[in-house]
């Protein structure tokens, strides 16, 4: 157990190095970094003004207005935002893969599994964040009678946190499969950035299988749509009790330590790319 733990404090030592040397790195060139910032703030904000223009034809959608809309919004994308930037290692794996580097990877005496989270750190994933936070503000705005509790204060980062796991599992599970395949499958991407789009809107919008798959099967609603359901009061569906965004850790967790197990066994099956 000691041992262990040496182990995992060696971990994270190397993931802080590696994780500020990125930034020294992208911090080098700041205009170029500003530059990435901004476009990115800017695409994503197309996504935003898309949901808040959809409330121009319909004042609310399926009850839910535009504020509480764009809080949900605002979540998912702050949510997937923290998301994309740490977990960018994880999501080019395929190409970490293609070059024959995770060989290399795998000759160094330290956990592969820290140097492939540690050998990429999006700061332009940023513009994304910064998008999420002015929503927030907007949805707020829009929201003036919203009543906040520590409980709700709370939940919400918790909520974030959790989300961002479950979405970095997601990649982890994508990246998983270049072990057999070389290149990872469009099925990621579709519960990624697909997850991402849908969970934008309440869920319940949707048919009923689509809701039991992010709660029960890939719990990305836990990240968002369940814990803004408990901070505007409104019901889950399927009868679920309210109280149960508050487990939004636990199903991260399981999630996680299941994309765990199948990257440790990907990792046994690994036998080069022959690059």
């Amino acid at each position: 157990m000691l041992q262990k733990l040496r182990a995992l404090l060696v971990d994270l030592r190397l993931y802080r190095w590696l994780i500020v040397t990125q930034i020294q790195v992208q911090w080098q060139y700041k205009f170029n970094l500003f530059l990435d910032i901004m476009t990115y703030f800017l695409v994503t904000g197309l996504e935003i003004a898309g949901i808040l223009l959809l409330f121009i034809p319909f004042p609310t959608v399926l009850g839910w207005k535009i504020g509480e809309v764009a809080l949900l919004a605002a979540t998912i994308s702050i949510t997937f935002g923290l998301a994309e930037m740490i977990g960018a290692g994880i999501d080019n794996f395929s190409e970490m893969i293609r070059r024959g580097e995770f060989d290399r990877i795998l000759l160094r005496p330290a956990g592969a599994f820290t140097q492939v989270v540690g050998s990429e750190f999006r700061l332009r994933r940023l513009g994304r964040l910064s998008q999420g936070c002015i929503t927030f503000v907007i949805a707020l705005w829009l929201l003036p009678d919203l009543h906040w509790t520590p409980m709700k204060i709370l939940l919400l980062p918790m909520g974030m946190v959790s989300g961002a796991v479950i979405f970095m599992s997601i990649l982890l599970l994508g990246a998983t499969v270049c072990f057999w395949t070389v290149e990872t499958t469009e099925l990621t991407n579709i519960l990624t950035y697909g997850g991402r789009e849908m969970l934008s809107y309440p869920l319940t919008i949707y048919h009923q299988m689509l809701q039991r798959l992010f709660l029960f099967v890939v719990p990305l609603a836990f990240g968002s749509y369940v814990p803004i359901c408990y901070i505007l009061g409104r019901p889950l569906p399927f009868g679920l009790p309210a109280e149960l965004a508050f487990g939004a850790p636990v199903a991260a967790l399981l999630f996680a330590l299941v994309a765990g197990q199948i990257w440790r066994l990907g990792m046994r099956s690994y036998q080069s790319t022959g690059s």
